[in-house]
């Protein structure tokens, strides 16, 4: 059992001296625990938690930003491209939650660790990386599963993270500069125990890791002692940076044995543009995740309720009405992303194009289809039905009317096809 040693109780020669003694046991760990400090969770996380309750719609508004700015990258199948967290992103941070990073800075020095040079994880020391973590920790307390993603996003992806570890691994050229090698590892190399092959985007893959790094510490979430913060830093840096390394791992397997994707590549291109590589169900599964996670971290669209608005729906009660769904779809989402999938594998099925960004699509998704057998297409349906049940006792009066059930149909439809549409562009 250890027990604590205040240093303000020991004479300067017996400090020394007990430092001395670690020092030479290579017990530098234990010492670090032994004089453990609580600046973190008693001067700085306090400022950050009043000013993310003054600023969280400034702050949702940030985020949502950021991860539309890198959408391409974070719905990709794959880690191809650095996905960069920029100064101005910090300075963007601080000014949204008015945040001084010089008044962080300065409390930081009063932690155990400012004044140990070679201190690892180094991140510990950086003020953006304290900042985000105590707004994942806001966030978790407050149990909002929402708020919590946005959380993680931010700090994930933050510099000294998924920016970095990427750097680490891929220096000289970004995988981007050989699409082909790595969609030969995603689609011929992953298995199942891959969270790229089951989440299906680079944002699924690291928030899955993520979600299960918050799990697994979530006591030292609580406590947040600044040895709490470091343990929980470098835990989520080399989580990821396992993740990474196993597929650079495969990358550079595969590009170094050229025999094994020099045919997949030379067939990498049809006439319609697309990478024969990039399958429709690949596609499908990256409008799928993208339009899905949009839902899962954004509010309720107000344009596209008023886009789905007619004259027997308002948008006001629209826009009730996704928000029963969203919120009260309590597996992650399982029925909201099974009525995106449907919708967009519908589409597909009968689409030359597979171009949900298109108009055709808006068209084909909300026209009447009253004669149908298509079973995914009377799912649709079912599941519309359901929801405007549970939602709305408006529609449960009036739906007696055919127009007017028609109406709502339509409009949960509409809203839902915007949603995917809009995420692709």
């Amino acid at each position: 059992m250890i027990t604590t040693i205040r240093r303000a109780s020991l004479s300067r020669s017996s400090f020394f001296c007990i430092y001395s003694h670690l020092e030479q046991s290579n017990n530098l760990e234990r010492w670090y625990i032994m004089k453990n400090t609580t600046v973190i969770v008693k001067k700085i996380y306090p400022i950050i938690e009043t000013q993310i309750k003054k600023n969280l719609n400034a702050y949702k508004k940030y985020i949502g930003k950021f991860i539309s700015d890198r959408s391409e990258d974070l719905y990709d199948i794959a880690p191809c491209r650095r996905i960069y967290f920029t100064q101005k992103d910090a300075d963007d941070l601080c000014n949204t939650l008015k945040i001084n990073i010089k008044d962080i800075h300065n409390l930081m020095q009063e932690t155990y660790y400012a004044s140990i040079s070679a201190f690892n994880p180094a991140a510990a020391k950086d003020e953006i990386t304290i900042i985000l973590l105590c707004l994942l920790r806001y966030f978790w307390k407050t149990r909002d599963p929402k708020l919590i993603d946005l959380g993680i996003i931010n700090l994930a992806f933050s510099g000294k993270f998924y920016p970095s570890i990427h750097y680490g691994f891929f220096k000289k050229v970004q995988p981007a500069e050989y699409r082909w090698v790595m969609d030969y590892v995603v689609n011929n190399m992953l298995t199942g125990k891959f969270d790229l092959k089951t989440q299906g985007s680079v944002l699924g893959a690291v928030k899955s890791v993520s979600n299960t790094w918050i799990d697994t510490y979530k006591d030292r979430l609580r406590d947040f002692e600044d040895e709490d913060c470091v343990y929980l830093i470098q835990q989520l840096h080399g989580r990821i940076k396992s993740f990474m390394k196993n597929i650079a791992s495969l990358y550079y397997e595969a590009y170094e044995n050229k025999s094994q994707y020099i045919t997949y590549a030379s067939d990498d291109y049809s006439d319609t543009g697309y990478r024969l590589a990039d399958t429709d169900n690949l596609m499908a599964e990256r409008i799928i995740d993208k339009a899905v996670n949009i839902a899962s971290t954004m509010s309720v669209n107000y344009k596209y309720c008023k886009m789905s608005a007619d004259s027997l729906v308002r948008t006001d009660e629209i826009k009730d009405i996704i928000e029963y769904i969203i919120k009260n779809d309590t597996k992650q989402l399982t029925e909201v992303r099974e009525y995106i999938s449907l919708l967009v594998y519908t589409y597909f099925a009968q689409s030359k194009d597979k171009d949900v960004r298109t108009a055709n699509f808006i068209k084909y998704s909300i026209q009447p289809k009253p004669n149908t057998k298509d079973k995914n297409i009377l799912r649709i349906k079912d599941i519309t039905e359901n929801w405007l049940m549970q939602a709305s006792k408006r529609y449960i009066h009036r739906r007696n009317r055919v127009a007017t059930r028609n109406s709502y149909t339509r409009s949960v439809v509409m809203y839902f096809t915007l949603l995917i549409h809009y995420s692709a562009l």
